[in-house]
Order: structure tokens, then sequence, then C-alpha cells
């Protein structure tokens, strides 16, 4: 379902396009999500003002409305991104972590390659 919201001179207008027709009354909440933001549109029917059908059978409902009111919510993309991140810092310090005990195991051989040289080897 499609919803165009609008306005017709001083009247603010919802258009609604689908498969079938709709009989909206009462208050309503519409989420229409999109890669970078969710938008939220929250109003109340007043009336329904026209409905008609086009040769596709495409269905058109118009309604007038009131209390509209629109919300941006873009925290969606933030949050992914944010966990995206997290994950790569956590597989860069997982990496960091094994080159440090690769190193620290080189040291160690070393070491005890330097003290088998200068003692022979002996406890």
């Amino acid at each position: 379902m499609e919803y165009i919201f609008g306005i017709n001179n001083d009247t603010e207008i919802l258009k609604t396009k689908g498969d079938i027709h709709t009989n909206l009354n009462g208050f309503h909440q519409i989420e229409q999500v999109y890669r970078d933001k969710t938008v939220i549109d929250n109003f109340h029917i007043v009336c329904k003002t026209d409905s008609k059908e086009d040769v596709e059978g495409n269905c058109y409902d118009w309604y007038e409305i009131d209390c509209h009111y629109r919300v941006f919510d873009k925290t969606g993309p933030i949050t992914k991104q944010m966990n995206a991140d997290r994950t790569n810092e956590e597989n860069a310090m997982c990496e960091l972590d094994e080159m440090i005990d690769e190193r620290i195991s080189a040291i160690e051989n070393a070491i005890c390659e330097l003290d088998e040289l200068l003692n022979g080897g002996t406890e």
C-alpha cells in the first residue's frame, strides 16, 4: 500500500494506492523504511472523500486528515554503522592480540636459545 500525503487548499489529505480499496477511520501510524531513515506519519482520518480505480486495477482512496505529524528516525543506519565499526574494532583487537602472542613466543624462544648458548643448557 502506498500512502501519499498532501494539501488541497487548506485541507490536509491522504491518498492511498493499492490492490484493494481501503476503509480507514480513526488514528493511524504509518512507517515507511528507507535506506537512510524511517519516516513515521501519525494522523487522524476525518472522512473518506473519494474512491476510484484505474484501468490497471489499482485502487485509489482519498481521505481528509488532521492531527498529522511526521517524524524522521535516522537512528537505524547510525546504529548499523556503529555495530559494523564495533565489529571491525573487535577484529582488529583480536589480530593485535595474536600478533603480540607471536612476538612474546619469539622473544621467549630467543631467550631460551641465548641461555643455551651462554650456559650450555644446564639447569
